[in-house]
């Protein structure tokens, strides 16, 4: 959003990101995608453990809170002038085609900070630069960033929000919250971002724990922040995935987050997740075809939209469209060459494809990203048996062997059960497929005995005969001489 100074003097900032990969992206950066499907969960970087804290008094935030707005308030005519007409310069500039590039940040960054890094505007301009530096990959820059908006300004709610989400990205979530929890301190009534975050924190704590609780928690901090900001959809976003997470198969729940997604596409329908999200409730509702078209309108708008490419993948290989899989799958795996998911939906898609030694080389590529998932030496017996199939039948025992090793590691799920049955039967079959064999081949051995002494006997028959025929002939008297 642009800045623009308000009547006391404060100014709204450029955006403020949010945690999780729920935000529309700092200050104009790639757009961040919400975590949807069970498969793919969010991802955080390295943990740092020397994640600092904040560290101000309340009392003491306030006094030096008020102390800046005043400052800000009383800037000079031009002074107000020159950095609205430099926030005005860089929304022009992210506006073009291509956008801000990724070499021209720092300049952009310090452009704010060099003109207003030190006046009135100070804690504004640094937020500036550190929401360019972060959109463009500079975590480290943006953070340095943020600590001297906060120096300017201690109360500085988008500053202390987003370190926050700099610190729940290092996987520092506690961390993270008591950041997210001063900025809300510092300003209860505008930080919209703050409650969004905290409301991504308590959302991953319920799904972990599956708490009521928390859900409810959350989904009160979503409401807090929509009634800061009714255009926030990030907020929407969050909100229509906590109903779609709690609804299991209750329609009428599903029908309230479908609602929510539809006052999400009023705010912005061109916001990626919505559709995603859209795509699972119809899913939930065995609208198949309506789910795709939704999954499909998300990878329109963002190409880059991972959950929605698995997605349309996972409905590709239930309806044997295998071809439209293997591009949703090979367009994860563009993004992320290890993504688990997309590789054993590559192994499952190549072997509809009859690309068996594809197939086979996906998932062991997948066994090694993941060497204790289950599903895989399920996938190759299956492989196996059914399909690599051998003259001399070698490939039954090698499926065999994968089945037997699946029902080793099986876990106790529903699903998971009926695999283990499916495995054990199928062991089973292959052990009577080569008792089968054997006793065919056993058949056949007798059978090509009795054929070899009937063929003795024979021969010998005939011998005998020839041997009869020649002594009549030896008892025969010879001719009468003939008469002169």
């Amino acid at each position: 959003m642009k800045t623009i100074l308000s009547s006391n003097g404060t100014s709204k900032v450029l955006c403020a990101s949010l945690a999780a990969g729920l935000s529309l992206g700092a200050c104009g950066g790639a757009q961040k995608k919400e975590t949807n499907t069970a498969a793919s969960e969010t991802s955080h970087d390295a943990k740092n453990e020397n994640a600092p804290k904040p560290s101000m008094s309340d009392d003491d935030m306030a006094q030096k809170q008020a102390a800046a707005q005043a400052k800000a308030k009383n800037a000079s005519v031009n002074e107000r002038k020159e950095f609205t007409a430099l926030v005005d310069s860089f929304q022009a500039a992210k506006a073009k085609p291509g956008g801000i590039a990724a070499g021209d940040c720092s300049s952009w960054s310090k452009k704010f900070t060099s003109g207003f890094g030190s006046g009135a505007f100070a804690a504004q301009a640094h937020f500036n630069a550190g929401t360019i530096l972060e959109s463009c990959g500079q975590a480290k820059d943006a953070e340095s960033e943020y600590n001297a908006s906060l120096r300017a300004n201690p109360g500085y709610g988008p500053s202390l929000s987003n370190l926050g989400n700099v610190y729940f990205k290092q996987g520092n979530v506690g961390t993270a919250k008591e950041w997210f929890d001063k900025a809300i301190k510092a300003d209860p009534t505008h930080n919209a971002s703050a409650y969004n975050n905290l409301a991504v924190i308590e959302y991953q704590q319920a799904r972990e724990n599956n708490d009521p609780a928390l859900y409810k928690d959350a989904i009160s901090k979503l409401r807090r922040a929509l009634a800061i900001d009714s255009y926030s959809i990030a907020a929407y976003a969050l909100l229509a995935q906590i109903y779609y997470q709690t609804a299991e198969n209750d329609r009428s729940k599903l029908d309230l987050a479908a609602l929510v997604c539809r006052q999400a596409k009023e705010a912005n329908d061109k916001f990626a997740p919505i559709y995603n999200t859209l795509g699972l409730i119809n899913l939930k509702k065995k609208n198949v075809t309506g789910a795709l078209a939704e999954f499909e309108k998300a990878v329109a708008l963002d190409p880059k939209f991972v959950e929605a490419h698995l997605n349309i993948g996972a409905i590709g290989i239930s309806a044997r469209q295998y071809d439209k899989a293997e591009k949703s799958f090979t367009a994860v795996l563009a993004q992320q060459p290890n993504n688990f998911d997309a590789t054993v939906g590559m192994g499952v898609a190549e072997r509809g494809l009859k690309k068996f030694d594809d197939a086979e080389k996906w998932y062991t590529k997948a066994a090694a990203l993941d060497p204790k998932n289950c599903s895989l030496p399920y996938n190759l017996g299956l492989l196996y048996q059914d399909y690599k199939v051998a003259e001399d039948n070698s490939n039954l025992r090698k499926a065999q062997e994968y089945f037997r090793s699946f029902q080793g590691c099986g876990k106790q799920t529903k699903e998971d059960k009926k695999r283990v049955e499916d495995a054990t039967r199928r062991v089973k079959d292959i052990d009577d497929t080569f008792a089968a064999i054997e006793e065919q081949k056993k058949m056949e051995s007798e059978n090509k005995k009795m054929m070899e002494e009937a063929q003795k006997m024979e021969e010998q028959q005939k011998a005998a005969a020839a041997a009869a025929e020649a002594a009549e002939k030896d008892k025969k008297p010879a001719p009468a001489p003939a008469k002169k």
